[in-house]
Protein backbone atom coordinates (compact mmCIF):
# COMPACT_ATOMS: atom_id res chain seq x y z
CA UNK A 1 0.00 0.00 0.00
CA UNK A 2 1.92 3.03 -1.24
CA UNK A 3 -0.40 5.85 -0.23
CA UNK A 4 -3.41 6.54 1.95
CA UNK A 5 -5.48 9.33 0.42
CA UNK A 6 -2.32 11.06 -0.72
CA UNK A 7 -0.36 10.46 2.49
CA UNK A 8 2.47 7.99 2.87
CA UNK A 9 1.56 5.14 5.25
CA UNK A 10 3.88 6.58 7.92
CA UNK A 11 1.99 9.91 7.82
CA UNK A 12 -1.55 8.49 7.98
CA UNK A 13 -3.31 8.51 11.36
CA UNK A 14 -2.96 5.26 13.27
CA UNK A 15 -5.82 3.13 14.58
CA UNK A 16 -4.88 0.45 17.11
CA UNK A 17 -7.08 -2.64 17.31
CA UNK A 18 -6.60 -4.72 20.45
CA UNK A 19 -7.34 -8.37 19.73
CA UNK A 20 -6.78 -10.43 16.59
CA UNK A 21 -9.87 -12.63 16.73
CA UNK A 22 -12.67 -12.52 14.19
CA UNK A 23 -14.00 -9.18 15.43
CA UNK A 24 -10.58 -7.54 15.62
CA UNK A 25 -9.51 -8.66 12.16
CA UNK A 26 -12.88 -7.60 10.72
CA UNK A 27 -12.35 -4.15 12.20
CA UNK A 28 -8.80 -4.04 10.85
CA UNK A 29 -9.93 -4.94 7.32
CA UNK A 30 -12.91 -2.56 7.31
CA UNK A 31 -10.92 0.38 8.70
CA UNK A 32 -8.00 -0.21 6.35
CA UNK A 33 -10.41 -0.18 3.40
CA UNK A 34 -11.54 3.37 4.27
CA UNK A 35 -8.21 4.65 2.96
CA UNK A 36 -7.87 7.10 5.85
CA UNK A 37 -5.84 5.13 8.39
CA UNK A 38 -2.93 2.88 9.13
CA UNK A 39 -4.05 -0.05 11.25
CA UNK A 40 -2.03 -1.88 13.91
CA UNK A 41 -3.48 -5.03 15.51
CA UNK A 42 -2.10 -6.09 18.90
CA UNK A 43 -2.61 -9.67 20.06
CA UNK A 44 -1.61 -11.04 23.46
CA UNK A 45 -1.21 -14.63 22.25
CA UNK A 46 2.06 -15.75 20.74
CA UNK A 47 0.37 -17.29 17.70
CA UNK A 48 -2.55 -16.13 15.58
CA UNK A 49 -5.39 -18.57 15.16
CA UNK A 50 -9.01 -19.29 15.97
CA UNK A 51 -10.20 -22.14 18.15
CA UNK A 52 -13.56 -23.82 17.89
CA UNK A 53 -15.23 -25.33 14.88
CA UNK A 54 -18.12 -24.23 12.66
CA UNK A 55 -19.76 -20.85 12.35
CA UNK A 56 -22.92 -19.75 10.55
CA UNK A 57 -22.72 -16.55 8.50
CA UNK A 58 -26.11 -15.13 7.56
CA UNK A 59 -26.60 -12.60 4.77
CA UNK A 60 -26.04 -9.56 7.00
CA UNK A 61 -22.49 -10.83 7.49
CA UNK A 62 -21.62 -12.52 4.18
CA UNK A 63 -22.47 -9.31 2.28
CA UNK A 64 -19.80 -7.48 4.28
CA UNK A 65 -17.17 -10.15 3.70
CA UNK A 66 -17.89 -10.04 -0.03
CA UNK A 67 -17.62 -6.22 -0.11
CA UNK A 68 -14.38 -6.36 1.85
CA UNK A 69 -12.81 -8.57 -0.81
CA UNK A 70 -12.61 -11.64 1.41
CA UNK A 71 -14.72 -13.97 -0.73
CA UNK A 72 -11.80 -15.26 -2.79
CA UNK A 73 -10.11 -16.41 0.41
CA UNK A 74 -13.24 -18.00 1.86
CA UNK A 75 -15.23 -19.53 -1.01
CA UNK A 76 -13.11 -22.69 -1.37
CA UNK A 77 -14.10 -23.63 2.18
CA UNK A 78 -17.65 -22.32 2.58
CA UNK A 79 -20.78 -24.46 2.35
CA UNK A 80 -24.08 -22.88 1.28
CA UNK A 81 -26.79 -24.88 3.10
CA UNK A 82 -30.01 -25.69 1.26
CA UNK A 83 -32.40 -25.85 4.20
CA UNK A 84 -32.57 -25.35 7.93
CA UNK A 85 -34.54 -27.97 9.85
CA UNK A 86 -35.73 -28.17 13.45
CA UNK A 87 -36.38 -31.72 14.65
CA UNK A 88 -37.89 -33.33 17.73
CA UNK A 89 -35.30 -34.78 20.09
CA UNK A 90 -36.89 -38.18 20.65
CA UNK A 91 -37.71 -39.41 17.16
CA UNK A 92 -36.22 -36.85 14.76
CA UNK A 93 -39.62 -35.68 13.50
CA UNK A 94 -39.13 -32.56 11.35
CA UNK A 95 -41.03 -29.78 13.08
CA UNK A 96 -40.21 -27.09 10.54
CA UNK A 97 -37.83 -26.28 7.73
CA UNK A 98 -36.97 -23.18 5.74
CA UNK A 99 -35.08 -22.68 2.51
CA UNK A 100 -31.71 -21.04 3.18
CA UNK A 101 -30.06 -20.91 -0.26
CA UNK A 102 -30.70 -19.60 -2.86
CA UNK A 103 -33.50 -17.80 -0.99
CA UNK A 104 -31.06 -15.83 1.18
CA UNK A 105 -29.30 -14.28 -1.81
CA UNK A 106 -32.56 -13.63 -3.63
CA UNK A 107 -34.15 -11.88 -0.65
CA UNK A 108 -31.23 -10.29 1.18
CA UNK A 109 -28.62 -9.86 -1.55
CA UNK A 110 -26.03 -12.26 -0.14
CA UNK A 111 -25.79 -16.00 0.60
CA UNK A 112 -26.02 -17.88 3.88
CA UNK A 113 -22.70 -19.61 4.55
CA UNK A 114 -21.24 -22.21 6.87
CA UNK A 115 -17.50 -22.08 7.45
CA UNK A 116 -14.90 -23.34 9.88
CA UNK A 117 -13.83 -20.60 12.27
CA UNK A 118 -10.17 -21.22 11.45
CA UNK A 119 -10.87 -20.79 7.72
CA UNK A 120 -12.74 -17.53 8.32
CA UNK A 121 -9.97 -16.27 10.56
CA UNK A 122 -7.30 -17.12 8.00
CA UNK A 123 -9.27 -15.42 5.22
CA UNK A 124 -9.60 -12.22 7.24
CA UNK A 125 -5.93 -12.41 8.19
CA UNK A 126 -4.86 -12.81 4.56
CA UNK A 127 -7.01 -9.86 3.50
CA UNK A 128 -5.72 -7.71 6.37
CA UNK A 129 -2.12 -8.40 5.39
CA UNK A 130 -2.89 -7.66 1.75
CA UNK A 131 -4.25 -4.27 2.85
CA UNK A 132 -1.06 -3.45 4.75
CA UNK A 133 -2.40 -4.00 8.27
CA UNK A 134 0.44 -4.52 10.77
CA UNK A 135 0.03 -7.32 13.32
CA UNK A 136 2.03 -7.84 16.49
CA UNK A 137 1.66 -11.00 18.54
CA UNK A 138 2.89 -11.59 22.10
CA UNK A 139 1.89 -8.00 22.84
CA UNK A 140 -0.53 -7.93 25.78
CA UNK A 141 -2.13 -4.58 26.57
CA UNK A 142 -2.36 -3.47 30.19
CA UNK A 143 -4.29 -0.20 29.89
CA UNK A 144 -5.84 2.11 27.34
CA UNK A 145 -5.68 5.89 27.04
CA UNK A 146 -8.93 7.21 25.65
CA UNK A 147 -7.85 10.71 24.61
CA UNK A 148 -10.71 12.35 26.52
CA UNK A 149 -8.27 14.32 28.67
CA UNK A 150 -5.02 16.14 27.86
CA UNK A 151 -3.27 13.00 26.62
CA UNK A 152 -3.52 11.47 23.18
CA UNK A 153 -5.24 8.10 22.72
CA UNK A 154 -3.10 5.01 22.91
CA UNK A 155 -2.34 1.83 24.80
CA UNK A 156 0.11 0.95 27.52
CA UNK A 157 1.56 -2.51 27.04
CA UNK A 158 2.34 -4.90 29.88
CA UNK A 159 5.99 -4.35 28.97
CA UNK A 160 5.55 -0.69 29.96
CA UNK A 161 5.80 0.62 26.40
CA UNK A 162 3.23 3.24 25.37
CA UNK A 163 1.89 3.31 21.83
CA UNK A 164 0.12 6.51 20.81
CA UNK A 165 -2.49 6.61 18.07
CA UNK A 166 -5.54 8.48 16.84
CA UNK A 167 -8.16 5.89 17.85
CA UNK A 168 -8.39 2.60 19.80
CA UNK A 169 -10.70 -0.37 19.16
CA UNK A 170 -11.09 -2.89 21.97
CA UNK A 171 -11.86 -6.24 20.35
CA UNK A 172 -10.27 -8.45 22.98
CA UNK A 173 -13.20 -10.72 23.79
CA UNK A 174 -15.48 -11.39 26.71
CA UNK A 175 -12.59 -11.12 29.20
CA UNK A 176 -11.60 -7.77 27.69
CA UNK A 177 -8.93 -5.78 29.46
CA UNK A 178 -9.98 -2.72 27.47
CA UNK A 179 -13.51 -2.98 28.90
CA UNK A 180 -12.08 -3.33 32.40
CA UNK A 181 -9.99 -0.17 32.04
CA UNK A 182 -12.86 1.82 30.50
CA UNK A 183 -15.49 0.62 32.98
CA UNK A 184 -13.62 -0.69 36.03
CA UNK A 185 -16.76 -1.17 38.13
CA UNK A 186 -18.55 -3.31 35.57
CA UNK A 187 -19.19 -6.91 36.53
CA UNK A 188 -17.09 -9.82 35.31
CA UNK A 189 -18.38 -12.45 32.86
CA UNK A 190 -20.80 -14.88 34.48
CA UNK A 191 -21.77 -18.48 33.64
CA UNK A 192 -25.05 -18.92 31.77
CA UNK A 193 -25.80 -22.33 33.26
CA UNK A 194 -24.99 -24.20 30.04
CA UNK A 195 -22.02 -26.14 28.74
CA UNK A 196 -21.24 -27.04 25.12
CA UNK A 197 -19.38 -29.82 23.37
CA UNK A 198 -18.04 -29.36 19.84
CA UNK A 199 -16.77 -32.12 17.59
CA UNK A 200 -16.51 -33.00 13.91
CA UNK A 201 -17.17 -36.12 11.85
CA UNK A 202 -15.81 -36.82 8.36
CA UNK A 203 -18.76 -36.95 5.95
CA UNK A 204 -17.09 -39.91 4.22
CA UNK A 205 -17.59 -41.89 7.42
CA UNK A 206 -21.25 -40.86 7.51
CA UNK A 207 -21.96 -41.95 3.93
CA UNK A 208 -21.20 -45.55 4.90
CA UNK A 209 -23.80 -45.40 7.68
CA UNK A 210 -27.44 -45.82 6.64
CA UNK A 211 -28.68 -43.74 9.57
CA UNK A 212 -26.31 -40.83 9.00
CA UNK A 213 -26.14 -40.99 5.21
CA UNK A 214 -29.03 -38.51 4.68
CA UNK A 215 -27.16 -35.91 6.77
CA UNK A 216 -24.05 -36.28 4.61
CA UNK A 217 -25.75 -36.20 1.21
CA UNK A 218 -27.29 -32.72 1.31
CA UNK A 219 -25.85 -29.61 3.02
CA UNK A 220 -28.79 -28.91 5.32
CA UNK A 221 -28.65 -27.60 8.87
CA UNK A 222 -30.31 -29.84 11.46
CA UNK A 223 -31.24 -28.79 15.00
CA UNK A 224 -32.72 -31.26 17.47
CA UNK A 225 -34.57 -29.55 20.34
CA UNK A 226 -35.26 -31.36 23.58
CA UNK A 227 -35.83 -30.91 27.31
CA UNK A 228 -33.05 -28.74 28.72
CA UNK A 229 -30.69 -29.20 25.79
CA UNK A 230 -30.28 -29.24 22.01
CA UNK A 231 -27.81 -30.24 19.31
CA UNK A 232 -26.97 -28.69 15.91
CA UNK A 233 -25.18 -30.19 12.91
CA UNK A 234 -24.07 -28.92 9.48
CA UNK A 235 -21.33 -29.38 6.86
CA UNK A 236 -18.03 -27.52 6.59
CA UNK A 237 -14.92 -27.42 4.38
CA UNK A 238 -16.39 -28.17 1.01
CA UNK A 239 -18.83 -30.70 2.51
CA UNK A 240 -15.94 -32.87 3.74
CA UNK A 241 -16.67 -32.34 7.43
CA UNK A 242 -19.81 -32.46 9.57
CA UNK A 243 -19.75 -30.03 12.47
CA UNK A 244 -21.67 -30.82 15.66
CA UNK A 245 -22.44 -28.51 18.59
CA UNK A 246 -24.24 -29.77 21.68
CA UNK A 247 -25.58 -27.50 24.42
CA UNK A 248 -26.75 -28.82 27.77
CA UNK A 249 -27.03 -27.83 31.44
CA UNK A 250 -23.83 -27.09 33.33
CA UNK A 251 -23.22 -30.11 35.55
CA UNK A 252 -20.24 -28.59 37.35
CA UNK A 253 -17.77 -30.89 35.58
CA UNK A 254 -15.56 -27.95 34.53
CA UNK A 255 -15.37 -26.45 38.00
CA UNK A 256 -14.13 -22.86 37.78
CA UNK A 257 -12.54 -23.40 34.37
CA UNK A 258 -14.26 -22.19 31.20
CA UNK A 259 -12.81 -24.83 28.89
CA UNK A 260 -11.59 -28.40 29.19
CA UNK A 261 -11.45 -31.80 27.57
CA UNK A 262 -14.44 -34.09 27.60
CA UNK A 263 -15.20 -37.77 27.28
CA UNK A 264 -17.35 -39.79 24.89
CA UNK A 265 -19.06 -41.51 27.80
CA UNK A 266 -20.11 -38.17 29.26
CA UNK A 267 -21.57 -37.02 25.94
CA UNK A 268 -23.38 -40.32 25.40
CA UNK A 269 -24.89 -40.11 28.87
CA UNK A 270 -26.19 -36.58 28.27
CA UNK A 271 -28.02 -37.54 25.06
CA UNK A 272 -29.11 -41.02 26.06
CA UNK A 273 -32.54 -41.81 24.58
CA UNK A 274 -32.34 -39.22 21.79
CA UNK A 275 -33.16 -40.08 18.17
CA UNK A 276 -30.89 -42.50 16.26
CA UNK A 277 -29.20 -39.77 14.17
CA UNK A 278 -28.10 -37.92 17.29
CA UNK A 279 -26.86 -41.00 19.14
CA UNK A 280 -25.04 -42.28 16.06
CA UNK A 281 -23.30 -38.92 15.54
CA UNK A 282 -22.15 -39.00 19.14
CA UNK A 283 -20.85 -42.55 18.72
CA UNK A 284 -18.61 -41.27 15.92
CA UNK A 285 -17.13 -38.44 17.99
CA UNK A 286 -13.40 -38.87 18.49
CA UNK A 287 -12.51 -38.36 22.13
CA UNK A 288 -9.33 -36.47 21.20
CA UNK A 289 -11.54 -33.80 19.58
CA UNK A 290 -14.01 -33.35 22.39
CA UNK A 291 -13.69 -29.88 23.82
CA UNK A 292 -16.08 -28.77 26.53
CA UNK A 293 -16.96 -25.09 26.94
CA UNK A 294 -18.69 -23.13 29.66
CA UNK A 295 -20.96 -20.54 28.07
CA UNK A 296 -20.38 -17.12 29.60
CA UNK A 297 -22.38 -13.90 29.37
CA UNK A 298 -22.43 -10.24 30.35
CA UNK A 299 -25.32 -7.86 30.97
CA UNK A 300 -25.57 -5.00 28.47
CA UNK A 301 -23.21 -2.08 28.96
CA UNK A 302 -24.66 1.43 29.13
CA UNK A 303 -22.32 2.55 26.35
CA UNK A 304 -19.41 1.20 24.32
CA UNK A 305 -17.25 4.30 24.04
CA UNK A 306 -15.09 6.65 26.07
CA UNK A 307 -13.31 9.44 24.23
CA UNK A 308 -11.63 7.99 21.17
CA UNK A 309 -11.84 4.40 22.29
CA UNK A 310 -14.64 1.93 21.56
CA UNK A 311 -15.48 -1.68 22.30
CA UNK A 312 -16.54 -4.20 19.69
CA UNK A 313 -18.00 -7.71 19.56
CA UNK A 314 -17.73 -9.95 22.62
CA UNK A 315 -15.93 -7.20 24.53
CA UNK A 316 -19.23 -5.32 24.82
CA UNK A 317 -22.06 -7.68 23.75
CA UNK A 318 -21.23 -11.40 23.95
CA UNK A 319 -23.84 -13.44 22.07
CA UNK A 320 -25.05 -16.79 23.28
CA UNK A 321 -25.06 -19.35 20.43
CA UNK A 322 -28.83 -19.82 20.22
CA UNK A 323 -29.29 -17.41 17.29
CA UNK A 324 -25.92 -17.96 15.54
CA UNK A 325 -25.21 -14.21 15.45
CA UNK A 326 -22.13 -13.72 17.62
CA UNK A 327 -19.49 -13.25 14.94
CA UNK A 328 -22.04 -11.73 12.55
CA UNK A 329 -22.81 -9.01 15.08
CA UNK A 330 -19.10 -8.32 15.64
CA UNK A 331 -18.65 -7.89 11.89
CA UNK A 332 -21.62 -5.54 11.80
CA UNK A 333 -19.88 -3.52 14.53
CA UNK A 334 -16.70 -3.41 12.46
CA UNK A 335 -18.47 -2.27 9.31
CA UNK A 336 -20.54 0.39 11.08
CA UNK A 337 -17.54 1.73 12.98
CA UNK A 338 -15.38 1.87 9.85
CA UNK A 339 -18.01 3.94 8.05
CA UNK A 340 -18.15 6.37 10.98
CA UNK A 341 -14.36 6.72 10.98
CA UNK A 342 -14.33 7.08 7.20
CA UNK A 343 -16.87 9.90 7.08
CA UNK A 344 -15.89 11.73 10.27
CA UNK A 345 -12.07 11.61 10.24
CA UNK A 346 -11.79 14.97 11.99
CA UNK A 347 -14.53 14.25 14.55
CA UNK A 348 -13.47 10.92 15.98
CA UNK A 349 -15.11 11.32 19.39
CA UNK A 350 -18.38 12.04 17.62
CA UNK A 351 -17.78 9.01 15.37
CA UNK A 352 -17.29 6.85 18.46
CA UNK A 353 -20.43 8.21 20.07
CA UNK A 354 -22.57 7.63 16.97
CA UNK A 355 -21.24 4.09 16.67
CA UNK A 356 -22.11 3.33 20.29
CA UNK A 357 -25.56 4.96 20.30
CA UNK A 358 -26.75 3.46 17.03
CA UNK A 359 -25.20 -0.01 17.22
CA UNK A 360 -25.95 -0.77 20.86
CA UNK A 361 -29.79 -1.07 20.63
CA UNK A 362 -29.64 -3.65 17.84
CA UNK A 363 -26.87 -5.70 19.43
CA UNK A 364 -28.58 -5.62 22.82
CA UNK A 365 -31.87 -6.77 21.30
CA UNK A 366 -30.19 -9.72 19.59
CA UNK A 367 -28.36 -10.49 22.83
CA UNK A 368 -31.61 -10.55 24.79
CA UNK A 369 -33.48 -12.58 22.18
CA UNK A 370 -30.69 -15.14 22.09
CA UNK A 371 -31.26 -15.70 25.79
CA UNK A 372 -34.99 -16.08 25.17
CA UNK A 373 -34.34 -18.53 22.35
CA UNK A 374 -32.52 -20.79 24.78
CA UNK A 375 -35.75 -21.28 26.72
CA UNK A 376 -37.73 -22.02 23.53
CA UNK A 377 -35.18 -24.58 22.35
CA UNK A 378 -35.09 -26.35 25.69
CA UNK A 379 -38.75 -26.57 26.70
CA UNK A 380 -39.55 -29.71 28.71
CA UNK A 381 -42.07 -32.03 27.11
CA UNK A 382 -45.54 -30.82 27.99
CA UNK A 383 -48.22 -28.30 27.02
CA UNK A 384 -45.82 -25.45 26.13
CA UNK A 385 -43.67 -27.75 24.03
CA UNK A 386 -46.68 -29.13 22.17
CA UNK A 387 -47.96 -25.64 21.46
CA UNK A 388 -44.52 -24.58 20.20
CA UNK A 389 -44.27 -27.64 17.95
CA UNK A 390 -47.76 -27.11 16.56
CA UNK A 391 -46.83 -23.58 15.57
CA UNK A 392 -43.60 -24.76 13.97
CA UNK A 393 -45.40 -27.44 11.95
CA UNK A 394 -48.13 -25.12 10.64
CA UNK A 395 -46.94 -23.24 7.51
CA UNK A 396 -49.61 -20.58 8.05
CA UNK A 397 -48.12 -19.76 11.45
CA UNK A 398 -44.44 -19.96 10.53
CA UNK A 399 -43.96 -16.28 11.34
CA UNK A 400 -44.90 -17.09 14.93
CA UNK A 401 -41.85 -19.34 15.20
CA UNK A 402 -40.00 -16.13 16.05
CA UNK A 403 -42.61 -13.96 17.69
CA UNK A 404 -40.23 -11.02 18.01
CA UNK A 405 -40.26 -8.06 15.66
CA UNK A 406 -38.07 -5.05 15.02
CA UNK A 407 -39.51 -1.78 16.20
CA UNK A 408 -40.68 0.81 13.72
CA UNK A 409 -37.97 3.40 13.03
CA UNK A 410 -37.27 6.29 10.66
CA UNK A 411 -40.79 6.17 9.30
CA UNK A 412 -40.56 2.46 8.48
CA UNK A 413 -43.07 0.01 9.97
CA UNK A 414 -42.12 -2.70 12.43
CA UNK A 415 -40.46 -5.60 10.62
CA UNK A 416 -40.42 -9.35 11.00
CA UNK A 417 -37.52 -10.86 12.88
CA UNK A 418 -35.71 -12.75 10.10
CA UNK A 419 -35.87 -9.88 7.60
CA UNK A 420 -34.62 -7.43 10.20
CA UNK A 421 -31.81 -9.77 11.22
CA UNK A 422 -30.54 -11.00 7.85
CA UNK A 423 -31.47 -7.98 5.73
CA UNK A 424 -29.55 -5.46 7.85
CA UNK A 425 -26.75 -3.57 6.12
CA UNK A 426 -24.33 -2.15 8.68
CA UNK A 427 -22.54 0.17 6.27
CA UNK A 428 -25.74 1.69 4.93
CA UNK A 429 -27.10 2.09 8.46
CA UNK A 430 -23.96 3.94 9.52
CA UNK A 431 -24.36 6.44 6.70
CA UNK A 432 -28.02 6.93 7.66
CA UNK A 433 -27.01 7.50 11.28
CA UNK A 434 -24.43 10.14 10.37
CA UNK A 435 -26.93 11.96 8.19
CA UNK A 436 -29.62 11.77 10.87
CA UNK A 437 -27.21 13.60 13.18
CA UNK A 438 -27.05 16.46 10.66
CA UNK A 439 -23.41 15.76 9.83
CA UNK A 440 -21.82 15.90 6.39
CA UNK A 441 -20.22 12.84 4.86
CA UNK A 442 -16.56 12.95 3.97
CA UNK A 443 -15.98 13.42 0.24
CA UNK A 444 -12.60 11.68 0.32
Amino acid sequence: MATLNGNSPSEAPLVIVVGAGLGGLSAAVAIALTGHYRVLVLEAASRLGEIGAGIQLSSNCSKLLIRWGCAKYLEPNVVAPHRGRVCRWQDGEILTERIMNPAAEEKFGAPYWHIHRADLHQGLLDRARQLGVELRTSTPVAKVRTGDDETSPGVILESGETLECRFVVGADGIHSKIRTTLFPGFEKPRPTGDLAYRFRVATADMLDDEILKPLAETPDTHSWWGPGKHIVGYMLRGKQMYNVITLFPDDGSLGDATRGTGTSDHLKEIYDGWCPKVTRLIEKAQESQLIKWKLMDLPPLEKWNVGRCVLLGDACHPMLPYLAQGSCSAMEDAAFLAECLKHLPDQLEIAADIYSRYRKPRATKIQMFSRDQRARNHLPDGPEQRERDAVLKNPDQQTRAHVWTWDAADGSPAGDWVTGLHGYDAEHEAVKAIRSEGLALSKI
